[in-house]
């Protein structure tokens, strides 16, 4: 639960950021984006954050506060 808040703080206050931004942001720079993209993808679901883009490398999904 404490991830699912600090990545709601994260986009809140960088809009814009990916999944391995945030990822990097919370579990330091040897992160990798699928220790947050359950909890980005649950966020997303229930339409806490919005997740616009492409989704591949060259447009990667990028995350705004809803």
């Amino acid at each position: 639960m404490i991830q699912i808040d600090v990545i709601r703080f994260l986009v809140g206050k960088g809009p814009g950021r990916t999944e391995i931004e945030l990822a990097k942001a919370i579990h330091g720079d040897d992160a990798y984006q699928q220790q947050v993209n359950q909890d980005v993808r649950m966020l997303v679901d229930a339409g806490k954050i919005v997740r616009r883009g492409g989704g591949g490398p060259n447009d990667p999904y990028r995350y705004y506060p809803a």
